[in-house]
């Protein structure tokens, strides 16, 4: 009995020890030790599971909402990945999800939830061919470029096929076809008809009259002249030499623009058009979150409205 006593008495000594001879800031520690060490390297959800930590992208990637919240189509609708950082940044395999899964949905009386719609940014063309035959690559974003992510994808296939491209200085001529429609309108950069090369050695009439033309704009031909006589020589209702008019028809259209541009040192613009193919739209007019994951399946940015 008195050797428990003692040996009593000495754990109580020890443990008084401990506690006075205690670092500063240590008491955390030794909760920890009695109670099992709450922090880890991995952080962990509600229900248990580990989380990914964010990416390394995310203070360098923003979104914009474009007109998502009110699109009723998705060949219209939009929404923009800038980035604002120093370095070029792939955004290609990067995922796209909307919040389906964290709203309510009312079905006879009953609350239902549904998995999330989830896109996949693909790989894009610097320019749309002429010719059909599209070279794909990697969508690279450098710093202060764009990518404008349409949910649907453009109708009309002909006379062009439309495919996830890089705007440059000569997609406006797409944009001014009839049979496209761009949501927002493609740029209007093309280069000016009259500084284009071999315009100083045309005869005086050709030469005002493309000084007069619209950059972007494809002439009609073959059409009527100003009194409505069919003219074999005219251009957009004007008679012309028939020197200028083989002219016109070689430079002021899309194929030639590509064709005489793109090797120039301005030839890309900033910003990236971007389809994901979707028949239906995929964010909602209100209560929507926008999730952005990287290549590894971390959160790069959310965007709630």
């Amino acid at each position: 009995m008195q050797n428990s006593n003692t040996e009593g008495v000495i754990i109580l000594i020890v443990l008084i020890a401990i506690v006075f001879f205690l670092p500063k800031g240590s008491s955390d520690s030794t909760s920890n030790f009695f109670s099992g060490n709450k922090n880890s390297n991995s952080s962990q959800s509600n229900t248990g599971g580990t989380v990914k930590p964010d990416s390394l992208y995310a203070k360098n990637i923003s979104i914009s909402t474009g007109n998502a919240s009110y699109a009723k189509q998705s060949y219209e609708e939009y929404i923009t990945i800038n980035n604002r950082g120093r370095e070029n940044i792939d955004i290609t395999n990067w995922q796209l999800r909307n919040g389906k899964d964290q709203r309510a949905y009312d079905l006879n009386g009953s609350l239902r939830y549904f998995a999330a719609d989830i896109a996949i940014i693909p790989k894009a063309t610097l320019f749309i061919s002429p010719t059909g035959f599209n070279n794909f690559q990697n969508v690279v974003l450098k710093p202060g470029e764009k990518a404008i992510i349409t949910t649907g994808n453009i109708g009309s296939q002909l006379p062009y096929k439309i495919v996830s491209f890089k705007e440059n200085i000569c997609s406006g001529y797409i944009e001014n076809l009839p049979e496209y429609k761009f949501t927002p309108a493609l740029t209007h950069n093309c280069p000016r008809p009259a500084n284009e090369i071999g315009v100083t050695s045309l005869d005086t009439e050709c030469r005002k009259f493309i000084e007069k033309m619209s950059s972007c704009h494809t002439p009609k031909f073959d059409t009527r002249d100003s009194e409505g006589n069919i003219c074999s020589n005219c251009v957009d209702g004007k008679l012309l030499s028939s020197s200028c008019v083989a002219f016109i028809k070689n430079h002021f259209n899309y194929n030639s623009c590509i064709a005489n541009h793109v090797n120039d040192p301005n030839f890309s613009s900033k910003t990236w058009r971007i389809f994901l193919n979707k028949g239906w739209e995929m964010w909602a007019k209100e209560y929507e979150i926008i999730k952005l994951f990287d290549q590894l399946g971390r959160l790069v940015i959310e965007k709630a409205y």
